[in-house]
């Protein structure tokens, strides 16, 4: 009984601390944990946590990975839910596409080695409590299978979500880009280029 009753205490602390923060050092402890989240991302990937990764992607995720395939007729591809358009085939994923995909790439190789720098983080203007996220990913593995991330450096985005929860954030997109597709910086995927659904 004293246990449950200093988790709740603990809880109430925690949570109180949170509500004095201002909007300037919540926005620094929110970069901090993206940084430690981050990394585990990485590990994740790498120890091919496929149900961990499940949980970083809310119900209604968005996946987005563009090929390296160049157009064929001159015209752009309109992204759903998106304000982008692009010159290149994009598959679109919701996150059980995406967790079947990934565990049949998984199960094809022995070994991953994920690496990810140049890491950006951006709070939205609008919505204080999501963030985009930016970074050049290297991904190596045996064969490469369907994967279209394998070998080839890339841009991957992420929006994460604070909203339900300080240390349970969720992501709502993942983008990733083949660097040869990206000719300039207004090419690669931003929060700007997402729309955003305000939800009780």
């Amino acid at each position: 009984m004293k246990k449950v009753v200093l988790i709740v205490f603990a809880l109430m602390a925690v949570l109180q601390m949170f509500a004095q923060e201002t909007a300037e050092q919540k926005d620094t402890r929110r970069r901090a944990f993206i940084d430690d989240f981050l990394a585990t991302y990485e590990a994740a990937y790498e120890k091919k946590e496929i149900e961990y990764i499940k949980n970083f992607f809310s119900d209604d995720a968005l996946i987005i990975t563009e090929t390296k395939k160049l157009k064929s007729t001159g015209s752009k591809e309109t992204i759903p839910s998106t304000r982008k358009s692009r010159p290149y085939q994009t598959i679109v994923e919701n996150r059980m596409d995406y967790i079947r995909r990934l565990q049949g790439i998984f199960d094809a190789n022995i070994s991953i080695k994920l690496s990810i720098a140049g890491k950006k983080i951006r709070q939205h203007a609008k919505y204080p409590e999501i963030y985009g996220v930016n970074f050049t990913q290297i991904w190596k593995d045996q064969n490469g299978g369907d994967n279209l991330e394998s070998q080839m450096p890339g841009f991957v985005f992420l929006m994460i979500d604070f909203k339900h929860g300080e240390q349970t954030p969720v992501i709502h997109v993942r983008t990733w880009q083949p660097k040869d597709n990206i000719e300039k910086e207004q090419d690669k995927y931003f929060l700007r280029d997402f729309m955003i659904y305000e939800t009780k």
